[in-house]
């Protein structure tokens, strides 16, 4: 039996192909794709600012179908909320188990995606069996060193292909809580003030998790208008067009609203270098940035090494999360408020993936799910 499945052969060029079925080794399965979200770093992929090794079956967002599964693979596979079995329902975390013995393995283990052997689904080359190594396809083989979710009942078949960005977004806030136990006044907690900067999906995402984590006053900023309405829907309590406002009178705006001193957490969602500058303006001494916005490297931009000495800030990086982060993606997913469907604005044929991939940053797009089962 032959299946589709969406190759990118280089940067700009995606064509539908066709593969054979592959029958799953014992500890593997086969997955049905039912959805997968397109996600930004997808585009940038298409628009060559990822080095990959083409050709590739890009997709990483997926919830799909059990449609054959080895005999060992319960018990190989890190699978969550399980065992699993054919047609149950399941998303798979994008990258593998960690192999254990690279040098941050050893030295980070808590940093599980700093892995030096990590593979993605969705990046690797797809020229070798079993192939079908990314989700922008019928099916998608899963190798035994997978970490898998069965979908839990209480998550309606809307909303659950947001799980992968929801780990990232509670791993942005999750960020804002660490290092540790915090003193008083340091890091986030009930009541924090935070400035979202970009509000594409990850950003609204943050919002949504922000609302329903405690937040104090939450300020939302962008370009689009109707990304702005829509922070508002999530749980935003004031937002700044930045194109109608200049940085200083936006640090004057949000100075403003906390007492003169600034944001205590200010998240960078944009991934625009200038706006990590911008992070940097507007949040108080002694408070925390977390930059999330730079999966791939769009530049570099203007700091002064004195304000962030005078400020005593302290400042997080994010590189996607640890794997166990899908199961607190899952638990927000069920307890959220947020009407987190209004998010997905376009469903598309399997066909149709280059015409998403264009949409993404277009006027009332935010999340495009691909369908390739229909």
């Amino acid at each position: 039996m032959q299946v589709q499945a969406a190759v990118m052969l280089q940067p700009g060029q995606i064509e539908i192909r066709e593969f054979e079925k592959p029958s799953p080794a014992d500890d593997a399965f086969l997955l049905q794709v039912d959805q997968v979200g397109i996600c930004g770093t997808d585009k940038h992929v298409y628009l060559g600012h990822v080095d990959l090794p083409f050709p590739v079956i890009p997709g990483h967002e997926v919830v799909g179908t059990v449609a054959e599964i080895g005999k060992n693979a319960n018990q190989v596979m890190n699978v969550m909320g399980g065992p699993i079995k054919a047609g149950d329902r399941v998303t798979v975390v994008p990258g593998s188990k960690n192999c254990g013995g690279c040098y941050y393995c050893l030295h980070v283990p808590g940093r599980p995606t700093l892995c030096s052997n990590r593979r993605i689904y969705g990046f690797g080359n797809s020229e070798t069996p079993p192939y079908l190594n990314g989700d922008f396809a019928e099916y998608t083989y899963i190798h035994g060193d997978s970490w898998v979710y069965k979908m839990p009942e209480g998550i309606s078949e809307e909303i659950g292909v947001l799980t992968e960005p929801v780990a990232v977004a509670t791993r942005v806030v999750g960020r804002a809580y660490a290092p540790g136990l915090p003193q008083v006044g340091d890091g986030y907690g009930i009541g924090s003030r935070v400035a979202v900067l970009g509000c594409g999906p990850i950003g609204l995402l943050v919002v949504a998790v922000l609302r329903d984590s405690g937040a104090g006053t939450i300020i939302a900023t962008d370009l689009v208008d109707s990304r702005l309405d829509m922070a508002k829907q999530m749980g935003a309590d004031v937002v700044i067009n930045v194109g109608e406002t200049t940085p200083e009178e936006r640090v004057e705006q949000i100075q403003d609203l906390t007492n003169g001193v600034g944001v205590d957490i200010a998240i960078e969602c944009a991934g625009l270098p200038a706006v990590f500058s911008e992070a940097l303006d507007v949040v108080r001494r002694g408070g925390k940035v977390i930059e999330v916005g730079h999966y791939t490297d769009s530049g570099d931009t203007q700091i002064r090494p004195y304000q962030l000495c005078n400020k005593d800030l302290d400042v997080c990086g994010v590189w996607a999360y640890p794997q166990i982060q899908f199961q607190t993606a899952l638990d927000f997913l069920q307890i959220t408020r947020a009407p987190l469907h209004e998010l997905i604005t376009h469903h598309l044929p399997l066909h149709q993936l280059e015409k998403g991939i264009d949409m993404l940053g277009q006027e009332g797009v935010y999340k495009v799910v691909v369908e390739p089962q229909s």
